[in-house]
Formats: C-alpha cells, sequence, structure tokens
C-alpha cells in the first residue's frame, strides 16, 4: 500500500499541498482527480521523490523509500514521453532494461505488439498517441508492485484513448495498485475503484466508486460536477 500522511509542500509562497492524506492499494485503480493546478503532480512527484515535501510522510509498503528500492516497487509514467527525440524505440528498450532490475522484456514486447509500434522508429516522429502508448509500454513493462500515471489521455485522439483503456482491464494491471491523475473520467469511469478529489491541495472527497454507484446511483461525473461547479 502507498501511504500518503498529512503531505505538505510548498512552492515559494504558495501551499501546493495543506495536509494530503489518501492510499493506494494493490488491486485497485486509483484516480486522482483535480482541476489544473490542484496539486495532481505535485502528489506524483512526491511519491516518486522528484520533488521534497515540507511535512508529512510518504510510505510504500510500510517503508519510507529511495532510489533503487523505490524504483523495484513503483514504476512512474510521466505526462509525457522524457525520452530523446532523435532515439529509436529499441535503444529506449535497451536503455530501460539496463536501468531497471525488474525490467519485464517479454512484457514490452507484448505492449509493442498490442500497440503495433515499430521498434525502429525514431521517437521524435511519434504522434502524440502513439508517443503515450510508448510511455505506456515503458512503465508497464517494469515488474513493480504499483504504477503512477500521470494524465494518461491529455491531448490524445478518442481511438488511442480508447486503446489504452483497454490496457486496465488486462492482466497487466492484476495485483497491481494503480494511481492515476485526470481531470478527464470519461471512458475510464466504470473501471475505476477508488476516485480521490483534490481541490486548492486538499483532498474534498475519498470515494469508493461501486459503493457510490450502489448507494446513491450517482457517478463519478455527477460527484466532480458538485465539487468543482463555479
Amino acid at each position: 500500500m502507498i501511504e500518503l500522511i498529512d503531505v505538505r509542500k510548498r512552492y515559494r509562497l504558495r501551499q501546493v499541498l495543506k495536509g494530503v492524506s489518501f492510499t493506494v492499494r494493490k488491486g485497485q485503480i486509483t484516480c486522482l482527480i483535480g482541476v489544473n493546478g490542484s496539486g495532481k503532480s505535485t502528489i506524483m512527484k512526491a511519491i516518486m521523490r522528484l520533488v521534497p515535501i515540507q511535512a508529512g510522510q510518504i510510505l510504500i509498503d510500510g517503508k519510507a523509500r529511495a532510489g533503487a528500492d523505490l524504483y523495484e516497487k513503483v514504476a512512474f509514467i510521466p505526462d509525457r514521453l522524457m525520452m530523446p527525440p532523435g532515439m529509436k524505440l529499441s535503444d529506449a528498450i535497451r536503455f530501460m532494461q539496463d536501468y531497471h532490475r525488474r525490467w519485464n522484456e517479454a512484457r514490452s514486447r507484448e505492449l509493442m505488439a498490442f500497440f503495433r509500434l515499430d521498434a525502429s522508429e525514431r521517437i521524435g516522429n511519434l504522434s502524440k498517441g502513439m508517443a503515450a502508448k510508448f510511455n505506456l509500454v515503458l512503465g508497464f513493462a517494469q515488474d513493480t508492485d504499483y504504477v503512477l500515471m500521470d494524465e494518461p489521455f491529455a491531448g490524445i485522439d478518442v481511438f488511442s484513448r480508447e486503446q489504452i483503456s483497454r490496457v486496465f482491464t488486462s492482466d497487466l494491471t492484476e495485483g497491481r495498485g494503480v494511481l492515476l491523475t485526470t481531470h478527464e473520467i470519461g471512458e475510464m469511469e466504470p473501471l475505476l475503484d477508488r476516485a480521490v478529489l483534490l481541490r486548492d491541495g486538499v483532498i474534498v472527497r475519498d470515494i469508493d466508486c461501486e459503493r457510490l454507484r450502489d448507494e446513491t446511483g450517482k457517478s463519478v461525473m455527477d460527484v466532480m460536477r458538485e465539487v468543482y461547479a463555479p
């Protein structure tokens, strides 16, 4: 389980996270929802130790982890592909294989075939949708207990979104804890186990999605309208 306990983060004079607490459990897809600037990406980076926090704790399976210990537990898929544009997809995979001890080569080949990606293509020649798919290859081919995804659907076409969504119903997510950020639920809503709504650096709702539907008949979108409507 990933645990955030009273996490606080300040950028200069701006308090971005104001005592954020929630959990990400194995075997569940948790969606961190918020408008732009609400602190979603900061939470992802804080979990991965890419930005320091001023207060609170972030625990992975009961321990504060960093370096190789962290990356063997958690895969991070950022909001854009971070590899050099002149690099071939095959070279990027080779780099990941060398860097990550828990890289699963068979799974990377399976994902490349599923997304119909050409390993000889250069990263700079990929469309937004193809780059997003390759980003998923680099993340899900790691044999980690948790996967973090920052805005995986941002700026891509509806057909790429549908293909990426199918990953969440496959064995690639079985038994793993998935945390994704988005402000566009769309076709992902039926697949979510939990939704955590963030506003101005504060968790305002932590929702069990199935219970919400069964007990109130509401969707996550309905709750989003209540929370974020002007």
